[in-house]
């Protein structure tokens, strides 16, 4: 690679990191509101009326709807569904509790030893 261009990769990548740097800065101002995060899924036209939508993350057709209104409520009524408490997450959550208890429960047993 060619010394003025490797320099010049260098100064982006620093310009990169300092826009970074500011914009993590601005959105902690009191009163700045971060920008809403991007829908999970993508309501496409596929033709004659049929909607497909896609999981953004996968890149999958997760269903196909006719109309427009359809195809947008039931993208909104998945990612609700997404969003939801469900078993998954409560197992992690239980998981890390009781990992949690369980760190706690051996830094005593291992200061009550040496008593």
């Amino acid at each position: 690679m060619d010394i003025s261009f490797a320099k010049r990769c260098a100064i982006l990548e620093g310009l990169r990191e300092r826009t970074r740097q500011a914009t993590a800065e601005f959105y902690q101002k009191p009163g700045v509101q971060p920008p809403p995060l991007a829908p999970l899924i993508i309501v496409r036209p596929s033709g004659n009326n049929t909607f497909s939508l896609i999981n953004r993350a996968t890149g999958m057709v997760v269903a196909e709807r006719f109309g427009h209104n359809n195809a947008t409520s039931h993208a909104r009524a998945l990612e609700a569904k997404a969003a939801q408490f469900g078993i998954k997450q409560f197992g992690q959550l239980l998981r890390d509790w009781a990992l949690r208890i369980s760190a706690i429960l051996a830094v005593f047993v291992f200061f009550g030893s040496h008593l």
